[in-house]
């Protein structure tokens, strides 16, 4: 299958950019990612994991916000990751996104690496 770079509108507020080499996907999302665009996230991320895919990448250093709907759909690819046994992480910088996973505590949970590769420490048990 050749490298692919799709970008897809979710919603009015939220995009997706999915870029595939060879066994890896990684996922750009820009913009505000709530309940609107749930539906149309889970058909893309649908059209685009596939039994070759062996590392996801979900980078949400272009996201604005994120609600709760968001932060469940993040503990959800990581229960699929888990179960359908492909590699799985969040990558994420400072701000609103950073400040959410940290107060929900789901970034002791989730696979969170910042953009310079490194596995950050769980700040939620400060």
């Amino acid at each position: 299958m050749p490298d692919q770079d799709l970008a897809k509108a979710l919603t009015e507020h939220c995009s997706m950019r999915a870029e595939r080499h060879l066994s890896t996907c990684m996922i750009r999302l820009h913009g505000e990612f709530d309940l609107s665009c749930e539906e149309r996230f889970q058909d893309e991320l649908g059209a685009t994991l596939d039994s070759e895919i062996e590392t996801l990448v979900l980078d949400l250093r272009g996201l604005g916000f994120i609600d709760s709907t968001g932060l469940r759909m993040l503990v959800q690819l990581d229960n699929l990751a888990k179960q359908d046994g492909f590699d799985f992480a969040v990558l994420c910088g400072n701000g609103f996104v950073r400040r959410a996973l940290r107060e929900t505590g789901l970034d002791g949970i989730l696979p969170v690496v910042d953009p310079s590769g490194a596995v950050p420490a769980s700040e939620s048990a400060i």
